[in-house]
């Protein structure tokens, strides 16, 4: 990948979501932040060994300040370093502990603007019942303003969906006493949708008078059917920093696959999601 055509890629991201409106629309105020959650599927030796994939995974994860990844794969933490390596040099990372019941085991990865943000506290929840295949990874963030949040990732095992999903707002509470902060984002690939999980049972699992469940109805998966497994879900007193600003990037859409030798189930099978937020409080 030259510098030149990442250069152009990125240009071309910019320019989709300038150009968005409504719910979709992104101000790009320097007093606003832009978190996104990507199932990048599969991150390892095998996806970083495809520069095409590199390419555009490169180019769509820089149009966040912080970006909340599942499903690193790899047993090795070099394909996430040659990949932090292509990433502006703004971006830092942290990492979770390999998790899962069988020998398959995952990561939790989340990658921050360190010019925008200061990692207080990271943690992984200590799921003491065993309820999670992949316990939730928590991440402590500090901002240059008054809105300091609990980020929450999490990759929900599809057959497990509705006893897992059941069990976040334990998670919730769980950081609020923990930092003493009721701002709290949770966001993943939740598996909430399709034949995994009823999706109108989100709304008595994250009742109105607490949460705020952004993503309702949102095709968030590459495959033909349309289902909104990724999900990003708040806490009300987090709502107040919320810009109302929303999307899913189908990077099918955005970039020209008939220039490119791969399809784009080979990017990953999920599209990611992005909700802008705030600094400082809503603005009069």
């Amino acid at each position: 990948m030259t510098k030149k055509r990442l250069a152009l890629l990125l240009v071309l991201l910019a320019l989709i979501f300038s150009s968005a409106s409504g719910e979709n629309a992104v101000s790009g105020s320097p007093q606003t932040i832009r978190i996104m959650s990507f199932n990048i599927q599969t991150f390892g030796v095998t996806k970083m060994s495809r520069p095409e994939v590199v390419e555009i995974l490169v180019g769509l994860v820089s149009q966040a300040d912080i970006i909340a990844v599942q499903e690193v794969r790899s047993i090795r933490i070099d394909p996430v370093q040659r990949f932090m390596a292509l990433l502006p040099e703004k971006y830092g990372y942290v990492i979770g502990p390999r998790e899962g019941r069988s020998n398959s085991k995952e990561q939790y990865w989340v990658i921050y603007d360190t010019e925008k943000f200061t990692v207080l506290e990271q943690d992984s929840w200590p799921d003491a019942e065993d309820i999670f295949e992949r316990s939730p990874f928590s991440v402590y963030f500090k901002t240059s303003g008054a809105f300091d949040f609990t980020l929450i990732d999490n990759h929900i095992r599809p057959s497990d969906a509705e006893k897992e999903i059941r069990a976040l707002p334990s998670v919730v509470t769980y950081y609020i006493d923990l930092w003493n902060d009721p701002d709290v984002l949770v966001l993943g690939d939740f598996n909430a949708d399709g034949r995994y999980f009823d999706k109108t049972l989100l709304n008595s699992i994250f009742p109105q008078d607490k949460y705020q469940i952004i993503f309702t109805d949102e095709d968030t998966t590459v495959a033909a059917s349309r289902n909104t497994y990724d999900r990003f879900i708040i806490t009300s007193s987090a709502s107040d920093y919320f810009t109302g600003n929303f999307g899913v990037i189908r990077f099918d859409e955005v970039y020209d696959f008939s220039g490119y030798s791969i399809r784009p189930s080979q990017v990953s099978d999920h599209y990611p999601i992005w909700a802008e937020f705030y600094i400082d409080s809503q603005p009069e």
